[in-house]
């Protein structure tokens, strides 16, 4: 094996590492935290080894976790508006 090919199979491991302890995460920012990492890591895997479908998959993964991220920040923040009337 050669660097390269280490390097980028120990990027799907960190990945898939990254995604099982997302399902754990007990509160769902961090979760979403978790899947802009993974959707990332994932994208360049599936880029390196030719898997244009997976890296397509991830990069809309990649989108739905940020607008996830912006949806409960914004949610937050509204809702400490409320607390403090």
């Amino acid at each position: 094996m050669t660097t390269n090919e280490i390097v980028i199979e120990t990027i799907g491991w960190i990945s898939t590492i990254a995604f099982l302890v997302a399902i754990v995460v007990p509160q769902r920012i961090n979760l979403h935290w978790l899947g802009i990492f993974t959707s990332i890591t994932t994208g360049v895997y599936g880029y390196a080894h030719g898997a244009t479908a997976i890296w397509v998959k991830w990069i809309l993964a990649f989108f739905f976790h940020a607008y996830m991220i912006y949806k409960l920040k914004k949610q937050s923040k509204f809702q400490q508006a409320e607390s403090i009337t």
